[in-house]
């Protein structure tokens, strides 16, 4: 009796390895707003990244101030 239950968790293990690189994948196919989310976090970070980079001269022809470039990614502007 314990050489089937050790055979079966030698298939479980298996099992696991050959499926391990799927799982993430299945996860975060199920999880799409998750992933949608990250998406539109790291837009917004590059965005400030790229804004943040100008001068205060480049800043004032887009008719943004450093002070409202937040306000300006949230769309509150």
């Amino acid at each position: 009796m314990s050489s089937t239950i050790q055979n079966h968790n030698a298939i479980a293990k298996i099992g696991s390895l050959l499926f391990a690189r799927q799982t993430p994948m299945l996860a975060a196919e199920r999880h799409q707003g998750i992933v949608e989310s990250i998406k539109s976090w790291r837009a917004r970070r590059a965005a400030a990244a790229e804004l943040a980079a100008l001068s205060d001269r480049e800043l004032a022809d887009i008719g943004l101030t450093r002070q409202e470039i937040p306000a300006a990614l949230r769309g509150q502007r």
